[in-house]
């Protein structure tokens, strides 16, 4: 987003809403009170119903062009989204553990935000192209706040989770990169190997996928980059061009987390 802004002349400011209502509200409050041409938003809790739609709205009724990165606020028209074909994704990766054996594949979602939902689809939707059950007990949530217990390891309600599934799930679906290298590392501490015992794969090819102790396989956005297609489509909207919505495709990258046939 930076250097796409930079090239065109404008100063771009940084405001971080940590995922959290209040700060959010905050954040577009100050932005009503300063004079913007433009604003890119990631959406907080995007999957839940949000506070602060009026204050979006009063910037769009002032002309401030708005485009959304990786989510976006269902009952906010007229905004532009760049977002993530998640259930696509979703889909891909319940398939390609199915096709590599898998037969009985659990799932690691995030329930705040929307990406996660849209996972979640397309990894059901998977599951039933390939013929598996879809059991509820073999999918896990986690939002915002248990997020920090997860990656830790402490989350009382992960453990039993682990407990109540390893003896039938044989891979893992993962909302992102963070939580797949997270998930390892507790099977690790287990004693089971990945991927002999259990396959992991997940999404957005991010430097976890990479440095985790078994390089994890995720699906990348390839040559495409997100933040670089929302900042033009922001530029676009600024000179008053006509501009659409953008769903980014995913490309699978194999590493040795699922390589693996049953």
């Amino acid at each position: 987003m930076e250097t796409v802004l930079s090239q065109h002349g404008c100063t771009p400011s940084l405001f971080a809403t940590q995922n959290q209502v209040a700060n959010e509200r905050r954040i577009l409050t100050q932005l009503l009170g300063q004079p913007v041409d433009g604003i890119l938003v990631e959406a907080t809790k995007s999957a839940l119903p949000n506070p602060n739609l009026d204050l979006y709205q009063q910037l769009m009724d002032q002309g401030v062009p708005l485009v959304f990165i990786h989510g976006c606020y269902a009952n906010l028209p007229g905004a532009h989204f760049v977002m993530d074909a998640n259930a696509d994704g979703g889909r891909q990766l319940a398939c390609y553990l199915a096709d590599k054996g898998c037969a009985c594949i659990g799932g690691i979602f995030k329930s705040d935000d929307i990406q996660g939902h849209g996972r979640y689809a397309g990894y059901t939707e998977g599951l039933r192209e390939k013929g598996l059950q879809l059991k509820d007990r073999h999918v896990y949530w986690y939002n915002t706040e248990t997020k920090r217990s997860f990656l830790s390891g402490s989350d009382t309600s992960v453990r039993a989770y682990l407990d109540e599934v390893l003896d039938e799930v044989d891979s893992f679906v993962c909302y992102n990169d963070e939580i797949a290298n997270s998930l390892l590392l507790q099977l690790q501490k287990r004693g089971l190997r990945v991927p002999e015992d259990v396959a992991i794969v997940s999404f957005d090819n991010s430097y976890y996928s990479e440095l985790s102790p078994v390089p994890i396989t995720s699906l990348s956005h390839g040559g495409e980059n997100a933040g670089r297609t929302a900042a033009e489509i922001l530029l676009r909207q600024m000179d008053g061009e006509y501009c659409q919505s953008v769903q980014l495709p995913w490309v699978l990258v194999e590493r040795e987390s699922s390589r693996v046939s049953r």
